[in-house]
């Protein structure tokens, strides 16, 4: 896969009063420039717009290896999508220089308002994680950050409520030490991101795959899943 300059972005918008989704249904919104996004954060309807929180990665010529050449570094964007004029606007907010990926808000927020998503921070690899970033959709910035220590890696961070407050809960990833070759658990508050983890098991005999993407269950939902296979 290799990144085309000369095709600009480009969002296809369906109308939720729709009642079938046909190709004529699309109302098709370019973007001013090129770029891609991988995956999106969180978007909500505001005046007849679309805000979209997404990290977006415009063209680098120096990046011909990996799955997305010719790439460069995703960072956290806002697209204002206005479907009255067609257009799309986008946005840096404070914290745009950070590169990103994984973002997500907590699984309850999903088709509802929320103020709060988070996302990995990425390091020198593709994928590998150094830390967490919070992000605030209402004072368009990042809020706080996890650093992880030197030679420690994480998964996809996953969010585990505690109650109904916006960010009242956890981070919860697999770490991976490098330098002592150990998997770990941890659970890192999301109301204060403290760099220091709320608990963190280590994983024993066993290297745990950061894997790729995750879902915090409970146990009653585990259980209703146990029930259909």
């Amino acid at each position: 896969w290799m990144f085309e300059p000369e095709r600009k972005l480009r969002f296809g918008i369906w109308p939720r009063s729709e009642k079938q989704m046909t190709p004529e249904s699309f109302q098709w919104i370019e973007a001013p420039e090129a770029a891609e996004i991988v995956h999106t954060m969180f978007g909500y309807d505001e005046d007849g717009k679309i805000i979209l929180w997404t990290p977006l990665g415009r063209q680098d010529d120096g990046n011909e290896t990996g799955i997305l050449g010719g790439i460069g570094d995703l960072k956290m964007h806002r697209v204002v999508i206005d479907v009255v004029k067609g257009s799309a606007e986008i946005q840096a907010v404070t914290g745009s220089h950070l590169k990103t990926e994984f973002p997500r808000v907590r699984e309850d927020r999903i088709g509802r308002r929320a103020r709060y998503g988070y996302s990995g921070l990425q390091g020198a690899g593709e994928f590998d994680f150094v830390g967490v970033l919070k992000w605030d959709f209402e004072e368009c910035r990042l809020v706080s950050e996890i650093r992880f220590p030197p030679g420690v890696i994480g998964g996809e961070p996953v969010f585990v409520p505690a109650g109904e407050g916006e960010d009242e809960g956890y981070v919860a990833m697999f770490l991976w030490n490098s330098k002592t070759r150990e998997s770990t658990f941890a659970l890192f508050d999301f109301r204060t991101l403290s760099s220091e983890p709320v608990v963190e098991l280590v994983v024993p005999d066993h290297d745990v795959p950061l894997g790729f993407h995750a879902l915090w269950i409970t146990e009653e939902q585990f259980q209703k899943q146990l029930a259909l296979s």
